[in-house]
């Protein structure tokens, strides 16, 4: 094709090394994931990483990598090592024979991650039938001097910068050793046992590889380190239960966590195959007493019980290793923690369980982690991997609550025995007062003491359980009061709001009467109005704030014609048509509270159901059936499929996560209508051809 002189073509500044390593790369350990696996992909056995004189900066500090994998040719540097985002691992899929290991750093860019780690990186590479080592030398400090010269008249480029090479007689038989030299940072015992702890979960203990991948980490600094020490995972160990979950390509089908409610327990199923690809799941379950041996055995470390991994092609996937003291700033990708607090008490956390899930490339394209190595891409297809791990958990957490169940049982019945022992150990005692010879009080007192330990067995076991008790009750009551005192702001924040609308509303009345000929009348009345509707809404949110009303006769059309008030700004700017033909003879008797709260919910549901439909409709109806109350709520939205019906009442389920959905709505209706005696069910929609009807039914008071 013939150049064109009016064409443009991209160029890179200097600084695009910064960008791509001390920029991007935002913690050191994920710096050494990365060259790490660099090593893994060119089908390396053993890795050694050695921190020299680390605990202090000085001329001697330095960070070596050294890995037996193929090496690297002066072509191999040139044109793959030195080349930003290379596609040699995206046409190639696989390392060569024999490994043929799966490809797992494809966006070539992890290389930048030397410059995280230290100043200026020494490549020291040779191939097997190389007769000479190639020894290459990258220092950082040129680049940055190179950016920080004003006095050029062009814009410096991060190609035009030469870096120097040369070959040197072999000092090793095949491989690459990364000499990083001149460390940005002072490494402690602390950061080299992290690294150690996060390396050892680089590669999942499951994958099932031909040849080994073993990893040693050497810090003479240290007394833990002095020598090489291997990489090892040893946390699943201490669990108290396993469930291994996998699948049949052959028959396409994957495995899952199901409740026998016969036999009171969890069972593996196989179901169909996910939308997001098979995987493989292996979860260990930790009680109190493992995690006392875990944290016996890691005391004094910073090792915990943290969740689910995800690795794919037998690879740590992400977030890797950006390390945060607090467990509230940990990232929970999967958010497993964010949906626990949020939900009842019999949910799993990441410190109640360590799980390996293997996913693949090939199998699950649509699983993707973003370029700084921290999270994955919100897809439809990660947000339906997260449901099937909620599902999981939420199905093994019903064997604790069988399990906590049966032990409050034995614990009743041990006391029932100790309260049997404690009145035949009356009826001894008065048979001793009444005994005349010194030997059947011998043989009475023998008999009491035989009864006294099993006695104190029961005793001890209905302790525990009022102590379990207490403690799950005091859980409660610290929630039920950060609750009340949400509450209580909520509250005062909005009579604060009223008091400034009110005024404002005043100025807006006073505007309207005196610009009867103005053109701005127009603008006075909207001001007014939209006023109006506010303090309409602020109403709402002030008796929603109460939390001790009492149950009372309030009127049901009233009722749900206030809340679509609340919520009119948002529907008409939603262009949201609303039907209400609710009987006004109708009248409930509850906590009006808890009746309001779950129209709001279903408007909320429905408004994100709504979300690209050209056409939006909302229709509410009422009528009297039998000893009944109907309510039938429906919109023309995405709807919800039929296996799914039953499963979206249930906390956090959802299926308009992508619309914002928290799968928080439904659950609530449910629990609000159970409270009102009622009940909610999914029926056909009578909007066709898509949408959701809800159907609410609530018996009169006879």
């Amino acid at each position: 094709m013939a150049k064109s002189n009016n064409s443009l073509k991209w160029r890179f500044d200097v600084s695009t090394f910064r960008l791509l390593g001390r920029d991007l790369i935002t913690d050191r350990i994920t710096a050494l994931f990365e060259l790490v696996k660099n090593s893994y992909d060119a089908n390396a056995e053993k890795v050694t990483i050695q921190f020299l004189n680390v605990s202090t900066k000085n001329e001697n500090s330095k960070i070596i990598i050294q890995d037996d994998g193929i090496g690297m040719s002066l072509d191999d540097i040139q044109n793959k090592w030195m080349v930003i985002g290379t596609h040699s691992k995206r046409e190639t899929l696989y390392s060569p024979e024999p490994h043929k290991r799966r490809y797992v750093g494809e966006k070539g860019i992890g290389r930048f991650a030397v410059d995280k780690l230290g100043q200026y990186v020494k490549i020291r590479t040779r191939q097997k039938c190389d007769e000479k080592e190639l020894v290459v030398t990258i220092n950082w400090e040129t680049y940055q001097n190179f950016a920080e010269q004003k006095q050029q008249m062009e814009i410096p480029l991060f190609t035009d910068i030469e870096n120097d090479y040369e070959y040197i007689d072999p000092t090793f038989e095949k491989g690459t050793i990364l000499e990083i030299l001149a460390p940005r940072e002072v490494w402690t015992l602390e950061d080299v046992f992290r690294a150690y702890k996060e390396l050892s979960r680089l590669v999942s203990p499951f994958h099932e590889a031909k040849y080994p991948f073993n990893i040693y980490i050497q810090a003479p600094d240290f007394e833990p380190y002095l020598n090489p020490k291997l990489v090892e995972n040893n946390e699943k160990e201490f669990a108290y239960q396993y469930f291994e979950l996998k699948y049949d390509e052959q028959t396409q089908q994957q495995d899952y966590l199901f409740f026998d409610t016969h036999e009171q327990k969890v069972v593996v199923k196989k179901g169909e195959k996910p939308t997001f690809g098979f995987v493989k799941f292996y979860l260990y379950y930790f009680d109190a007493d493992a995690k006392s041996r875990f944290n016996a055995h890691y005391k004094g470390t910073s090792v915990n019980i943290d969740g689910i991994k995800i690795y794919r092609d037998g690879i740590l996937t992400t977030p890797f290793a950006e390390y945060e003291a607090a467990d509230e700033k940990r990232r929970d990708i999967l958010g497993i923690n964010k949906r626990r607090w949020r939900a009842t008490f019999d949910r799993m956390g990441t410190r109640d369980c360590i799980g390996y899930m293997e996913i693949t490339r090939e199998g699950n394209p649509q699983i993707i982690d973003s370029t700084n190595r921290q999270d994955f891409l919100v897809t439809k297809e990660f947000s339906e991997l997260q449901e099937f791990v909620y599902e999981q958990l939420d199905v093994f957490m019903r064997t604790r609550k069988v399990e906590r169940e049966e032990k409050g049982k034995e614990r009743l019945n041990s006391f029932d025995t100790a309260k049997g022992l404690m009145e035949d150990l009356q009826k001894e005692l008065k048979r001793l007062r009444n005994a005349k010879s010194e030997k059947k009080q011998e043989e009475i007192v023998n008999i009491i003491a035989e009864k006294l330990p099993e006695m104190e067995k029961g005793l001890q076991a209905i302790t525990l359980e009022f102590q379990e008790t207490k403690k799950e009750e005091e859980r409660k009551e610290k929630m039920y009061f950060s609750l009340m005192s949400l509450s209580l702001f909520a509250a005062n924040v909005s009579h604060a709001v009223r008091t400034t609308i009110y005024s404002i509303k005043d100025d807006a009345s006073y505007l309207q009467k005196k610009l009867i000929d103005s053109n701005l009348k127009p603008k006075a009345e909207r001001i007014n109005r939209e006023i109006s509707r506010l303090l309409k809404v602020v109403d709402f949110m002030l008796k929603y704030a109460k939390t001790d009303l009492p149950a009372e006769y309030f009127n049901l059309k009233e009722i749900i014609t206030n809340v679509f008030d609340a919520h009119e700004t948002m529907l008409k700017e939603r262009r949201i048509n609303v039907e209400l033909t609710v009987d006004a003879s109708l009248s409930l008797h509850g906590n009006q509270v808890f009746f309001q709260d779950i129209i709001t919910n279903l408007i909320s549901n429905s408004i994100k159901a709504l979300e690209g439909c050209l056409v939006r409709n909302i229709k509410c109806s009422s009528f009297v059936e039998k000893n009944e109350m109907t309510i039938l709520f429906s919109d023309n939205g995405v709807g919800i499929p039929e296996s799914k019906r039953e499963w979206v009442f249930g906390m956090y389920n959802t299926t308009t996560q992508e619309q914002g959905g928290a799968g928080i709505g439904l659950y609530v209706v449910r629990t609000n209508i159970e409270t009102l005696g009622g009940k909610v069910t999914i029926i056909d929609n009578e909007m066709q051809p898509t949408g959701t009807t809800i159907k609410i039914t609530i018996p009169f008071q006879k």
